[in-house]
């Protein structure tokens, strides 16, 4: 069933594709990238420095990652008259999933199959692949974060505390740097 294009779905004027709502939208885009990176990265600290707590760490941001998903995506469905509830359940089941396998790593660090560094390390792998997936059916920005995200968890898995910033810091720009510069669509 295809659904009629609603009148922010599609500029009224060929100029009109970067005006009101799409502009607005890339903003929010924007920012809930560099706050949940930015998040990400102070997971990454929290990892380094901290000898208990840091998986509690990953299982919050996860939390904090679904909240930004489902509220993005309800607001984004409303926009364009498509059921709201459908999207969020499907959210709510993506990051529900990516909980349950962080406690199952949790579970493992905590019987000893696992330290505590590679735990941590495995958890944030989760998180990538589960932004990854959430940026491939819900929300674009959620496609990068997740490949960054894998990015550090390779990182943290091979190279040292200074490696990891000198490799971090300037991808954390560059991905953030492109979700600014991207061009709004008529279906952003």
């Amino acid at each position: 069933m295809v659904d009629a294009p609603s009148s922010t779905d599609a500029p009224a004027t060929p100029g009109a594709a970067t005006t009101g709502i799409d502009r607005a939208s890339l903003r929010i885009d924007f920012w809930l990238f560099v706050v949940m990176l930015v998040l990400a990265i102070v997971g990454v600290a929290v990892t380094q420095i901290e000898e208990s707590g840091s998986l509690l760490y990953w299982i919050l941001l996860v939390v904090v990652y679904a909240a930004i998903g489902m509220v993005r995506s309800g607001l984004q469905a409303r926009r364009r008259g498509q059921p709201v509830w459908p999207m969020i359940r499907s959210q709510f089941l993506h990051w529900l999933g990516t909980l349950a396998v962080i406690q199952i790593v949790l579970l493992f660090e905590y019987s000893g199959i696992t330290n505590r560094g590679p735990a941590s390390v495995f958890s944030l792998l989760v998180l990538a692949l589960s932004c990854y997936l959430a940026g491939v059916h819900f929300n674009w920005t959620f496609l990068l974060l997740g490949g960054v995200l894998a990015v550090i968890a390779v990182g943290l898995g091979y190279l040292d505390q200074l490696s990891i910033l000198t490799l971090v810091l300037p991808m954390a720009a560059l991905a953030a740097w492109i979700v600014f510069k991207r061009k709004p669509s008529p279906s952003s």
